[in-house]
């Protein structure tokens, strides 16, 4: 997977939304949940989406697959 860059000015002007302080944990995760939305636009952009209709029966055989497994344990 190709690295996803920032723009540095959309880094500052949203590290001017956050609180005067901030645990680096915190810091971490707002700049890697920034790089998420960029991947997702660009993979938006490139046409590498799902439809919702997809996404949907992807969670329901998920969901299926899952109730299995829990009555496999069970048995």
């Amino acid at each position: 997977m190709l690295e996803t860059l920032l723009n540095k000015n959309q880094v500052l002007h949203s590290l001017q939304n956050l609180p005067e302080q901030i645990s680096s944990e915190d810091l971490i995760e707002h700049i890697l949940f920034m790089a998420q939305v960029q991947r997702g636009i660009q993979q938006a952009n490139e046409g590498k989406v799902v439809t919702h209709e997809q996404l949907m029966k992807e969670l329901a055989d998920l969901r299926i697959q899952k109730q299995a497994e829990r009555r496999a344990k069970v048995a």
